[in-house]
């Protein structure tokens, strides 16, 4: 069974940028339905960074890439039949393999209503967890209380605690090499005890996660966690795959050029076009959304000045296709 009832923050929060500081808030992007978050596991090489504080630099470089994916799908309660036994519920995440999540979205506040497996189901129905009352920044601080009960293979109460923490900011280096500015990390602690009637037995898990915001992303662009159920702590290290997917060069056609980059008014691509192909640019920004197409032609060199006045400031993905071919460049807009 996976570990969902330890998984409150993961994908909770959107960030935005404002006077030079990193605020995740509810107007940005709460999670809806629709989204989703994949992540990719990476090995730790060295001291994990997780230090607290102002100016930090968390730097995973080194970090290497893992056999180990996450995916969670933000879905209606109607499309769960389990959501029925959680009042209240406003949107499910669904982990995949008959795991859920179930969330409670109000004007000011995202709770964690419970949590549901094939074997196990915990039901904050004694009290919900608030994993975030908007808006989060740096010094921000929230602890909960929650309780409710356990049914499936085994039955039971089970109360718990959550501290919420904006605890630092700084730059964040992900593997590979790319760095990023203006960084909010947001520190959860969270401990459940779990008393089981039969046979009677008492079980504390406790977990940390610490997860990394930047205002290109809507979910963390790396996120730590670490969890103990008795036996010791384990630890476990992800990425962002839009990261991997949207950033990372080496994956890209080498003859595919964006500059300047960062652009403010306009950029250009170049692009060899061999087989004479029909090219078609498309630029998303950082949710995934079409902002702009633009139709290159067949020519055997493609050349193009592309206007971006209308564009915010921000991270987007140009992405180029040939014939049957693509390949995409990370555009950085000032």
């Amino acid at each position: 069974m996976k570990k969902i009832y330890l998984t409150l923050l993961s994908g909770l929060f959107v960030s935005q940028v404002a006077n030079a500081q990193l605020t995740l808030t509810k107007a940005f992007n709460e999670p809806v339905v629709g989204n989703t978050e994949s992540k990719k596991g990476y090995d730790s090489v060295g001291v994990i960074p997780k230090t607290t504080g102002a100016n930090q630099t968390w730097n995973f470089t080194a970090f290497t890439a893992n056999v180990n994916t996450s995916l969670s799908t933000f879905t209606t309660p109607a499309s769960v039949a389990a959501s029925a036994a959680f009042t209240g519920v406003t949107l499910v995440e669904d982990q995949g393999g008959g795991n859920y999540n179930f969330w409670k979205a109000t004007t000011t506040n995202y709770e964690l209503l419970g949590s549901a497996s094939s074997t196990l189901t915990f039901n904050y129905n004694g009290s919900s967890a608030i994993a975030a009352i908007w808006p989060i920044n740096m010094g921000y601080t929230n602890t909960d209380a929650y309780s409710g009960t356990v049914s499936g293979i085994a039955s039971g109460n089970l109360t718990g605690t959550i501290n919420t923490v904006g605890a630092g900011t700084g730059t964040l280096v992900i593997p590979g090499g790319t760095n990023f500015t203006n960084i909010l990390q947001v520190k959860t602690t969270n401990t459940v005890i779990v008393t089981i009637t039969i046979p009677p037995t008492t079980l504390t898990v406790y977990g940390i996660d610490y997860t990394y915001y930047h205002g290109s992303q809507k979910f963390p662009l790396m996120t730590v966690s670490y969890s103990d159920q008795g036996t010791g702590y384990t630890g476990a290290t992800w990425l962002n795959q839009a990261l991997i997917t949207g950033l990372n060069d080496k994956n890209f056609d080498a003859t595919f050029q964006v500059f300047p980059n960062p652009a403010k008014d306009a950029f250009n691509v170049t692009l060899s076009n061999n087989n004479n192909d029909i090219g078609t640019i498309v630029i998303y920004n950082s949710i995934g959304q079409v902002v702009k197409t633009i139709e290159l032609g067949n020519a055997s060199l493609l050349e193009k000045n592309i206007n971006i006045t209308d564009l915010s400031s921000g991270i987007y993905i140009v992405k180029t296709t040939l014939g049957n071919k693509t390949s995409s460049r990370r555009l950085l807009v000032d």
